[in-house]
């Protein structure tokens, strides 16, 4: 009788055709606002991931010397055609931007465990946490973007994949904040220095093909390799700065109890 009922309203079928029609050109118009500076296509490319990638992957950051090969596998259309690279599910040198984003979760919640282990938690901590880390991604992705500007860097390094690059760092944050509090002092040092140097050289091996690459055909690659040499050392070299950043967190005082 309900649904009888509905169906002979015409008030509430005008309203559910006018609810739809809002939802269509809301969906519409957020699609249209994120295409400006990503497309849904790409998003998915970069989420395109398997276990085994993930797992991969996560070797690759913490012992990239063992990594053979750091080429990107293109692909190809019917005509034999390059339009783009793999997907990170099928080349596991592929940047990709689960690992960043599960990462950068993490680092926020390993912040909140440490700091109630000590007792002085606070949940307002969490979103201080999170906008840090976000503004220290944030501030390394526009410093790459404005530089690859001024260096002709166009198609090798696209948006999507300086985001994912400068996400990796909180795979190596995550560990040294974990050894921090309870750790000797010694430990958590070297395990600083030596995933500093770690992400270091994955930045470089990782990196390199995108603003060095070998074909000399490519526009102005002779003329600004110096520089792009310079500009990757310098994107490795401030790994260790980030990541000292992120591991600087403030530990809250505990709050005064009542007065008695």
């Amino acid at each position: 009788m309900f649904a009888q009922g509905f169906q002979n309203n015409h008030a509430a079928q005008l309203g559910m055709q006018f609810a739809g029609s809002a939802m269509h050109a809301m969906q519409e118009n957020v699609q249209q606002n994120v295409g400006r500076f990503v497309s849904l296509g790409q998003l998915k490319h970069h989420f395109d991931v398997s276990n085994i990638y993930v797992l991969t992957k996560l070797r690759m950051l913490a012992f990239p010397w063992l990594q053979r090969s750091w080429h990107r596998h293109a692909e190809r259309d019917q005509t034999g055609q390059v339009v783009g690279y793999k997907s990170p599910r099928e080349d596991s040198s592929s940047p990709d931007l689960y690992i960043p984003v599960m990462g950068m979760v993490t680092y926020v919640i390993a912040i909140g465990l440490i700091t109630g282990r000590m007792g002085v938690f606070r949940p307002e901590d969490l979103g201080l946490t999170a906008s840090s880390a976000l503004g220290v991604v944030l501030f390394e992705v526009l410093l790459v973007k404005m530089f690859c500007y001024l260096l002709n860097v166009g198609a090798e390094l696209q948006f999507p994949d300086i985001v994912a690059y400068s996400g990796y760092k909180f795979v190596p944050t995550i560990v040294v904040v974990l050894l921090k509090p309870w750790a000797p002092w010694w430990l958590s040092w070297t395990a600083y220095f030596y995933f500093g140097f770690a992400l270091a050289f994955f930045m470089i091996r990782s990196m390199r093909h995108a603003l060095i690459p070998e074909e000399s055909s490519v526009m102005g690659v002779n003329v600004h390799r110096k520089r792009r040499i310079h500009f990757l050392f310098i994107i490795a070299m401030t790994q260790f700065l980030y990541i000292w950043i992120l591991i600087r967190y403030k530990t809250p005082a505990p709050r005064a109890g009542p007065a008695p």
